[in-house]
């Protein structure tokens, strides 16, 4: 069982803590699939791609799934309590189609997604081109999109779950955030103007997410 301390910071989290990934059991499992592939000659990178979609599913369903909690805990959802990206520059506003990506959008308020839901339902369950950007990222290499709670996640949440639409996010490449953002699973490393900064990692399994990414489209050499 664990420590009351550490079930109340996951409680806290920014997303609930269901399908937790140990940051540090995930790690020996890629490392023991590199050692594999390397003295197999096979390609480590289905271990990768297998490993992102897995933290990927999970992270998205906990998302939209934020609305069970019990009242006393919900709360408006920050990015960068899930990744410390505000502080980099975008590469620029991407449109992004909602049946062609994974998405972040944690639902915590009942009236507003009942709202999305009916509002969804008397349009017809027609496409919807949102023109008005969203606050979040979009991660390129991943295909992963993320809300921010400023913006009104439901109607993003209520179009991906019927593959309808498209939204506008800031987007980032995981090849310009290499060299200033790093994570060891405690601690998001970021590289700022007058030297280095650091931030606690409140969902360990967007620290493996990133550095899987890393490690899959940024491999040097």
């Amino acid at each position: 069982m664990l420590p009351t301390t550490r079930l109340k910071n996951l409680y806290e989290g920014p997303l609930p803590p269901m399908a937790l990934t140990d940051y540090e059991s995930m790690s020996k499992f890629l490392n023991q699939g590199a050692q594999r592939c390397k003295a197999s000659g096979r390609n480590f990178d289905l271990f990768l791609d297998w490993v992102i979609h897995a933290l990927t599913v999970s992270l998205s369903a906990d998302s939209a799934s934020r609305i069970f909690l019990p009242k006393t805990k919900t709360a408006p959802f920050s990015l960068d309590s899930l990744i410390p990206l505000s502080g980099f520059r975008p590469l620029g506003e991407k449109r992004v189609r909602l049946n062609e990506c994974s998405l972040i959008a944690p639902v915590w308020n009942n009236s507003d997604l009942d709202t999305a839901l009916e509002s969804f339902y008397d349009g017809g369950f027609v496409d919807q081109d949102i023109a008005e950007p969203f606050r979040g990222a979009y991660i390129e290499e991943l295909r992963l999109a993320i809300i921010d709670s400023p913006s009104d996640v439901d109607i993003p949440n209520v179009l991906r779950v019927w593959s309808r639409g498209s939204i506008c996010l800031n987007a980032y490449s995981l090849k310009d955030l290499e060299p200033v953002l790093s994570t060891d699973g405690e601690k998001w490393y970021l590289q700022v103007e007058d030297g280095e900064d650091s931030e606690t990692v409140q969902e360990p399994r967007m620290a493996a997410l990133y550095n899987c990414g890393l490690r899959r489209y940024c491999a040097r050499g």
